[in-house]
């Protein structure tokens, strides 16, 4: 969004403490907000950066999107409303001081904000991670429009990603990458074996979104990779490689017969 002339503008850093009795914290979200709510938004950090427990990652990400929620409407939170967020979290997450900014591109002015606060330092590749891959699914399915939850229970199962459709059943998915190094594999066959076991305790369609090993990886990730594939072949349950889901196809695929987003 560009405005016609330099406005002014609030920003505030969202911040996150695992243990709130330790005077640690991680700089999580930044929030942009005009004083009358004419314009403002919220940009995150992947939950992947930000912890390593599945449902941690889904109870703060919910809260996140809950943020962002409130600024599509017409009518976006202001600066009022920004100071009664702040009043409302002090625990585990807070809110810092909102600090004025001078406006003219709210997108950029966004965008500076969350890399000089936020964003995080990361070179390179990243390896492919279950959490990695977790987080490129969840982009992919939310920007075909599918409302998807993170870490989320579906009676009485936690699973890596449930789609949950306004008719049909609910869809679950596993994330396993073989991809990534690592010297031990059990607890990703473990991971495999107890999302086979929840989707048959539950009604909800589901599939493994499985990252094969590259030409890189040791023989005992192939082997391990070969077992959980035939677990998945022998119990029917679908698997897709997580790439594939850039394509429209193969998430109607997934998706399909379960309703609309």
């Amino acid at each position: 969004m560009v405005t016609d002339v330099m406005q002014q503008g609030y920003f505030s850093v969202v911040r996150w403490r695992s243990d709130v009795t330790r005077d640690e914290h991680r700089n999580i979200a930044v929030i942009l907000v005009h004083g009358e709510g004419k314009f403002g938004g919220i940009r995150y950090a992947p939950m992947s950066t930000i912890s390593p427990r599945l449902r941690e990652q889904g109870l703060l990400e919910a809260m996140l999107v809950g943020l962002e929620g409130q600024f599509t409407h017409e009518v976006k939170p202001d600066l009022d409303t920004l100071k009664k967020m702040r009043e409302s979290l002090e625990r585990s997450i807070y809110i810092t001081e909102p600090e004025p900014v001078a406006i003219s591109d709210v997108d950029s002015v966004l965008n500076a904000l969350y890399r000089a606060h936020v964003s995080p330092r990361i070179g390179g590749t990243r390896t492919l991670t279950k959490h990695v891959l977790i987080e490129r699914v969840i982009n992919t399915l939310r920007h075909h429009g599918w409302p998807v939850l993170r870490g989320d229970y579906v009676g009485d199962f936690l699973f890596d990603i449930a789609i949950r459709p306004t008719t049909g059943l609910p869809v679950v998915l596993e994330v396993l990458s073989f991809a990534a190094p690592r010297q031990d594999w059990t607890p990703v066959e473990y991971n495999a074996g107890h999302f086979l076991y929840a989707l048959s305790r539950v009604k909800a369609s589901g599939a493994g979104l499985i990252k094969p090993p590259s030409d890189m990886s040791q023989q005992n990730a192939v082997s391990s990779y070969g077992r959980v594939r035939r677990w998945f072949d022998a119990t029917g349950v679908r698997t897709i490689e997580p790439d594939d889901l850039t394509m429209p196809l193969e998430v109607a695929a997934l998706v399909g017969g379960n309703g609309n987003p």
